[in-house]
Parts: C-alpha cells; structure tokens; sequence
C-alpha cells in the first residue's frame, strides 16, 4: 500500500538521504574549527583556520587518499616488494612487518611477509605468534603445495591479516639458495596479492640476487646515522651497476628515514639525505621513533602509534604508485616529514603563517580515481643523470657518469672514493669498506692498520 497517496506526501528515498548526509558531514569545512578560531566562529565569525590547523586537514587528506589509492588499485598479477638494506639494524625486518600491515589492514587478506635472508632472520621472531612448520620446511616441501589451505600450514597469521613466511624461532635451516626463493615466491604468487620481503645482510649472494629478480619495487629503511646510510647508498649504486631490471629498481626506490632512539647528528642526517637525493631517491618518508618497535619483540600493528600507523600508510601508498608506473620526480615532501608549525603567538603572527602555508602548499597525491583502473606493472625509467658537476670519467669506457662507487654504463668501479670523513670524523676505515675500521674484524683491516691485540694473542711485538 503506497502511503503517499491521497495525502500529498511523497516518502523519502532513503538511500540517496542517507548518502548526501554522509558526503556532508565528512565534506571540509572552510572556517576553523578548532582552537581560539574555531571558538569564536561558533559565536558568529568567520575566521580561516590557523596554519597548525591547515596541516592537520592537509595530513588527513593526504591519508584518505593514500588509503584509497591502497584500496582501489588492483593489479593483474601478484607483485614482489623487497625490504633491503645490507647495514644491520637499520630496521628491515620491522619494515617488512608493518609495511605488509598498512596493505592489509586497508587491502584485507592475500598480503604475505616472506624472509629471504641466507640464513634463518628474525620475521618470525618479530611477528605474532610462532609458525608450526616454518620456512625450511616449506622450502623442502615447496613442490608438494596444491592449496591455499595446504600452504597457510607454514604461515604465521597476524591481527593485521597478514601472513608471515620465517624461519622457525631458535632453529636452524639450511641457507637458501636463489632456486629456492624463486621456488617458494612462484608458488607463493599464487595464492597471495602481495609478496613482501625481509632480505639479509649480503647483497651479492644467491638469495637476495633471487629476490632482486622477483621484486617489482625496492623499499629501502634507513637510520639517520653514518654506516646505515652508506651501505644503503652502496647497495643502490651495486644495483644501478647491473643495469636492467635491478637499475629500475633502484632508480625508483622509496626509502624510509627510520629512527630507534639513538640521537641523530644533524650534520651526518642532512648528508645521508643528500646523498640519496643525488642518485634519485626523491621518495623519502620519516618513521618517527615508536616505543613499540624499539622494544623489539612481537609487533602487533593496532599497538603503533597513530602517527607511525599513518607514515607506514603513506609509504605503502608510495609503493603502490611506483607499481602503477609513477616515475620519480623533485623531492617529495608529505605531511609525515613536514616539521611541525611553530606556535602562534598572536592574530597578526596566525595571519602571516597563513599566507606562508598558502605560498607553500603540500605536492597534491595522485587521485584515488587515477589509481582506480586495473593496471600492469609496467617498466619504469632510471632518474635523469645528474649535473655535469657532479659527473666523473669512467676510466674503463671514458663516458661521463654520476659520482658512485660503480659506473652505471660497464659497471666497472670507479676511481672515485666517496668523503667517509664527512660522516665519519676523525675515524678510521677499512679498505674497500664504508665503515669504521674499530667495528670491522681484524682480517678485514687495512695493511697500515695496527692489529688489535687480544688477551690471548701472544705474538708480541718481539717478533716484528
């Protein structure tokens, strides 16, 4: 019985009501809304939002459209996303981890973490819970998974849906082979939509030349410190030396500035950003210090701060446009690596920020409408060469190439030495190593550098 009839009234389409009201409560309002601002526009008045304001509405733009771009993109195959840095504790594993959470947590399941260090890492050991079967045995049975069902027996499932690949805690397996990751990454494609990689410390073995060939994009954490940042720069120049496929790579590499307590040198951290942004790095986003990854145990994703939750986000919406093609471009600057606004003092100082965050407005992310389309992961282009000032000869083939520990044409070394001073002041160094000699062994020292001695080391200076 249609109750409008006979008495003028026409009911309301609920749907469209329903879907109007919500597109306006969350559209943006143009006045302020919070603070002293906000205050008096409730009385009447029509105050712009202060600059601390316009960061928090720029910052939580910037985060819907990274969460739409990681939930409206799709690809036509499963794609390989490689966590690598050779320096130690520059937060690789705890990468791996919550950058796999941010696709999962928004994507939904068919997000995995695989370890593909040489020999047993520590991915499980930070993920939750402990996995039944374990890594080796999934290497050694690889041939015999026919099912999702049969292969989540070797995962370790997280409260984020994502599910871990890792060696067994405190047990031993054999050290994987390049076969074997090429192996376990087939079969794993399968059944998953993402493939994201913890690696080890060596980047000229086996395993990580594997996963160089089955990785689509390159993400690269860094502590703000010396030897962290060398290797990482090391490791970029090794792969643009190759050329192909591991060159793309690096040449588009997003790059996570992490922190784990440990004061920073200003000096060395504008270098170590300097460096990379000298080989094309422009993607580059800050991890700020988390207590939680700091204690190193079990990471769990809702136990994040809001703000390394969002950072982690916008990294992986990163990763997703270096999938759809985006190529690198001037630096990047986000809401998770703009410095804070200084406070307002007065109406006139709350007026001339203003006018400075209109001046300099945020670089605008990509639409979720231009991410919407399924897309293939298409080739990407190596960054521009850089100035010729910064150019050198390779003695090898005489072209002119970037400054780098490897020339980008024939790949052979250049005669170039990086300044380690300027990041290691005053320090010594081993031959053929960016890192300070005193951490090194004593077979890896240089010739003119005195061998340490040890409570047990008899051979005195009687016999020199």
């Amino acid at each position: 019985m249609d109750i409008s009839q006979g008495n003028g009234l026409v009911p309301p389409d609920q749907i469209n009501t329903l879907f109007h009201r919500a597109q306006e409560e969350s559209s943006n309002p143009t006045g302020a809304t919070e603070g002293v601002r906000g205050a008096l526009n409730k009385v009447g008045f029509r105050l712009p939002p202060g600059p601390a304001e316009c960061q928090a509405r720029e910052r939580t733009a910037a985060l819907a459209t990274a969460q739409a771009v990681i939930l409206q993109t799709t690809f036509t195959r499963s794609v390989g996303v490689l966590v690598a840095n050779p320096k130690g504790t520059s937060g690789k594993t705890p990468t791996t981890l919550m950058l796999a959470a941010a696709i999962a947590t928004i994507k939904g399941s068919g997000i995995c973490a695989l370890e593909v260090a040489d020999d047993s890492g520590t991915l499980s050991q930070r993920a939750e819970g402990d996995p039944r079967l374990g890594l080796g045995r999934l290497v050694d049975e690889i041939d015999q998974v026919k099912s999702a069902g049969q292969l989540s027996g070797y995962a370790v499932p997280q409260t984020s849906f994502v599910d871990v690949f890792g060696s067994l805690p405190g047990g031993r397996r054999p050290a994987l082979t390049a076969e074997a990751v090429l192996a376990v990454s087939q079969v794993i494609d399968d059944y998953y939509r993402f493939r994201v990689m913890d690696s080890g410390n060596v980047v000229s073995t086996g395993p990580f030349l594997g996963a160089v060939d089955v990785a689509d994009v390159l993400v690269v954490p860094v502590m703000m410190a010396g030897d962290s940042g060398l290797k990482a720069i090391e490791m970029l120049d090794y792969l643009t030396s190759h050329g192909g496929h591991a060159a793309e790579l690096a040449a588009n590499a997003v790059v996570l500035r992490m922190a784990d307590g440990r004061p920073e040198d200003p000096r060395i951290r504008a270098e170590v950003i300097n460096m990379l942004e000298q080989r094309g790095v422009t993607r580059q986003f800050d991890i700020a210090f988390d207590a939680h990854i700091a204690e190193r145990g079990e990471l769990t994703w809702s136990r994040l701060s809001e703000q390394t939750r969002e950072s982690f986000t916008l990294a992986a919406a990163s990763v997703i446009r270096v999938l759809q093609g985006e190529k690198p471009s001037e630096p990047i600057v986000t809401s998770a690596t703009s410095p804070n606004p200084a406070p307002v003092e007065t109406a006139a100082d709350a007026d001339q920020q203003e006018d400075e965050v209109e001046e300099e407005t945020l670089s605008a992310p990509v639409s979720a409408a231009q991410a919407a389309g399924p897309v293939l992961v298409t080739g990407v282009v190596a960054a521009p060469a850089d100035t010729a000032d910064s150019l050198v000869e390779c003695p090898t083939c005489h072209e002119r190439v970037p400054e780098a520990l490897f020339c980008t044409r024939c790949g052979s070394q250049l005669a170039v030495e990086l300044d380690l001073d300027r990041l290691y002041p005053g320090g010594s160094h081993a031959a053929g190593y960016a890192e300070p000699a005193s951490s090194l062994p004593d077979q890896l020292l240089p010739a003119s550098t005195p061998r340490r001695r040890t409570s047990g080391d008899t051979s005195s200076s009687a016999s020199a």
